[in-house]
Parts: C-alpha cells; structure tokens; sequence
C-alpha cells in the first residue's frame, strides 16, 4: 500500500485467514491511496481483492466503505478517500 508523499507500506496485519489490515496513522491529511499487488503471489483464478477503507464515527465505532478492488488482470489501483473522511 503506498500513500503520496509517503514510502511504501508493507507491514500488513492479518485479522482472518483472508483479510489484513493496514495502519494509516494520520489518516485525516491523505487524500489517495494506492494498492498494489507484487506479483510474487497471484489470486487464484477467477479471484480478486477487495479494498476497504475504515475510519472512526462520531463515537469511536469504525465505518467501512468499499473503495473498489484488484485482481490479478488489475494488479494496482488508486482510491481517493479525503471525501469519505469528512462525509
């Protein structure tokens, strides 16, 4: 995952067998961010990724929008997510 302005971030945490997490410290002041596969381990065929975007309500309960996804015929992607954080 790669934020503008900002090295790549590699260290993800995985929360289940099929999902991981990635930390966006100072989420508030990114506006995109970019996904990216390595290529060093595709999707089964017929699969894909999807990207989530989650950020604190008004009382501290996380919000989870859908950005989009990759697979291995879309390999990258890059979401805007400054809108969501203020909507």
């Amino acid at each position: 995952m790669f934020f503008l302005g900002r090295e790549v971030q590699t260290a993800a945490q995985q929360v289940a067998e099929d999902k991981f997490v990635f930390d966006l410290p100072d989420y508030e002041n990114i506006n995109h961010v970019v996904v990216f596969m390595l290529g060093t381990i595709p999707f089964p065929e017929g699969m894909g990724g999807s990207v989530y975007f989650s950020y604190p309500d008004s009382n501290g309960m996380p919000v989870w929008q859908l950005l989009g996804f990759v697979t291995n015929g879309k390999p990258s992607a890059i979401f805007k997510i400054s809108g969501l954080k203020s909507g």
